[in-house]
């Protein structure tokens, strides 16, 4: 028998190892700013913006991948941009724990995100780290 913690952990593993190439970098933003936004704003607000940013195509794509990660993790049924109005249903006591186990759910993706897509906080990827301490060194040679 696992653990929540451990189902938690494999369930965000699956997940984040699936991440295309090319939403890499968009899913790691989202899966860095939740918390944060979630702690200052709240759940049903954050996942509001979340929702939002969706919608509005391209740029969004990284959040309504997480909402829908999120949403599984949580089992929460229905689409990803369902989920605020699932939130706005829910009582004070429900609300709460939601919220617990959103911030819970969301330090599990942050870790893969680091470790298995190898983006960091800031949104780069170590082969863009590589890349850019190449173009440095071939700028010194140039400059010599």
């Amino acid at each position: 028998m696992q653990t929540r913690q451990q189902q938690d952990a494999k369930l965000a593993y699956e997940q984040v190892s699936q991440v295309s190439q090319e939403e890499r970098k968009d899913y790691a933003r989202a899966v860095y700013r939740f918390p944060l936004l979630v702690r200052i704003n709240g759940l049903q607000q954050t996942m509001g913006f979340y929702v939002g940013k969706a919608a509005g195509g391209g740029a969004g794509q990284g959040e309504k991948l997480f909402l829908q990660h999120l949403g599984r993790a949580l089992d929460l049924e229905g689409d990803c941009c369902d989920l605020p109005e699932e939130i706005a249903q829910l009582n004070l006591e429900q609300y709460l724990w939601h919220t617990r186990r959103c911030l819970e759910v969301s330090i599990w993706y942050r870790r893969f995100v680091e470790s298995v897509l190898k983006v960091d906080v800031t949104g780069f990827s170590e082969d863009d780290q590589q890349q850019s301490d190449k173009e440095e060194d071939h700028a010194d040679t140039d400059a010599e």
